[in-house]
């Protein structure tokens, strides 16, 4: 299960099949004619893991919706894994991210009133 942003960054890191090195400034991710052809090789609980990170994140929704298209196809071949619940759980476990811009009319008036005590 995803524990801590590290983890998930981890999960990323794993789906990018290249051989340079952390320390290359160039990153290119797997493309995505490659993630459909590896898909079969990922577990279960990985594809689980990629569609919470999407859901969290936003991002990576082709790659999200092939993991879900290959645990349907896992499903139907027979494979009784409950992905449905461990998604819920792992996203449930991912920090909480708010974007939320703050009224600036709020925000000026804690600064106004902050000085004028």
């Amino acid at each position: 299960m995803i524990n801590k942003l590290e983890d998930m960054l981890n999960i990323l890191k794993d789906i990018d099949d290249s051989d340079e090195s952390e320390e290359d400034l160039e990153y290119e991710p797997i493309s995505l004619d490659d993630f459909k052809k590896n898909i079969p090789q990922y577990t279960s609980q990985k594809l689980c893991e990629l569609i919470a990170i999407n859901r969290c994140f936003g991002s990576y929704k082709e790659q999200s919706i092939i993991c879900m298209e290959e645990l349907a196809a896992r499903r139907i071949a027979g494979d009784d894994y409950n992905f449905e619940d461990y998604i819920d759980k792992a996203f449930g476990e991912l920090p909480k991210l708010d974007f939320a811009i703050p009224d600036l009319r709020d925000v000026l008036r804690q600064v106004i009133s902050g000085r004028n005590k």
